[in-house]
């Protein structure tokens, strides 16, 4: 078969070779999918960059998000045989015309999904269920901020919220963004470019609000502390704040811009902080990831998560598909079709 290998961290266009490699061999609960798309995520721009430390020793085949058929099956398997239709999040590899999932993280594509939606409906639909509907519960009326949120996590928070019967308040850079979030029903839209998220919560929103969806790290944790409610949670989903920035001195500003405070703190007001680390999750509680992709399947099937694919690439346009996502244009999941 053929994959993208990450042979160095480098620019889009320099960082991958398309390299033929072995077919591989589901193991004892796992399956072989004949890819027809995958995605990417910002832990893969993280990875190429060299600044991501789950990513496997280089040169490696990187990718979590695949769609397709299954292919084969491994020793034990009874919940798929070949030809199945299915979505699945990878242990890596998922930048190839076939990669291995455990049948723990692979579930069922409904006939008819449009290209690309098993991606979305893998990695950040599953988070968002992760975050949204596990660690902790929306309630009706409640205020929930959204990072990112044009982006295809902030897509499936958004409509997760929405259907809680939250007030949403999604922030985002540029006009394009922002119309496309007010298509999505978001109550209260901020271009970070223009304007700033505190300012308006203060003027608006009575300077507070209840849950804060947060994917770029460091100060913005910081800044969401300050506008948190008693009985607020903030849910970190990443670190986006340190993308393109390699050193010691770029970790210690990440983690300076955190701040300084005690347990005490958070308990006082009965706030919670929740990191979310989803390649954790799958390393440790499969039954977990299981859950949520079944969850992920049902809300699906109800029309209530929505995924949007902004953009395609084929696969020979891997670089192209990192530098657009790099540059921050993405609306909803990019994926690459095979």
């Amino acid at each position: 078969m053929r994959a993208h290998f990450l042979v160095k961290n480098s620019d889009p266009y320099h960082a991958f070779e398309l390299r033929d490699t072995a077919l591989p061999e589901p193991g004892p609960g796992e399956v072989r999918i004949k890819v027809r798309a995958f995605g990417l995520n910002y832990a893969d721009i993280m990875a190429r960059q060299g600044l991501y430390r789950e990513c496997p020793p280089l040169p490696c085949v990187i990718g979590y998000d695949v769609e397709g058929e299954i292919a084969k099956t491994g020793e034990g398997v009874a919940t798929f045989r070949q030809g199945d239709k299915v979505f699945a999040l990878t242990r890596f590899g998922g930048y190839a015309e076939y990669v291995i999932a455990n049948t723990q993280a692979t579930c069922r594509l409904p006939d008819h999904t449009p290209v690309g939606t098993g991606c979305a409906l893998a990695t950040q639909c599953v988070t968002a269920h992760y975050a949204a509907m596990h660690t902790q519960t929306l309630l009706p009326g409640e205020k929930v901020l959204v990072h990112a949120a044009a982006g295809g996590l902030g897509t499936a928070l958004i409509q997760i919220a929405l259907n809680r019967g939250c007030t949403v308040i999604g922030v985002a850079g540029g006009q394009e963004k922002a119309a496309y979030l007010k298509n999505l029903g978001v109550q209260h839209i901020i271009d970070h470019r223009t304007s700033s998220y505190l300012t308006y919560i203060q003027k608006y929103l009575g300077g507070k609000v209840d849950v804060i969806f947060d994917n770029i790290g460091g100060k913005s944790v910081r800044a969401g502390k300050s506008i948190l409610a008693h009985g607020g949670r903030i849910v970190l989903l990443g670190a986006a704040s340190l993308s393109g920035k390699r050193g010691i001195i770029s970790l210690l500003r990440l983690a300076i811009g955190f701040g300084w405070f005690s347990p005490i703190a958070w308990l006082g007001k009965s706030q919670t902080l929740i990191g979310v680390n989803m390649l954790k999750i799958a390393d440790h509680r499969p039954d977990i990831i299981e859950v949520c992709l079944n969850g992920v399947l049902d809300l699906y099937e109800q029309g209530i998560l929505r995924p949007h694919i902004g953009k395609q690439f084929s696969f020979d346009q891997l670089a192209d598909a990192h530098a657009y996502m790099e540059a921050r244009k993405s609306i909803g999941k990019i994926v690459v079709v095979v």
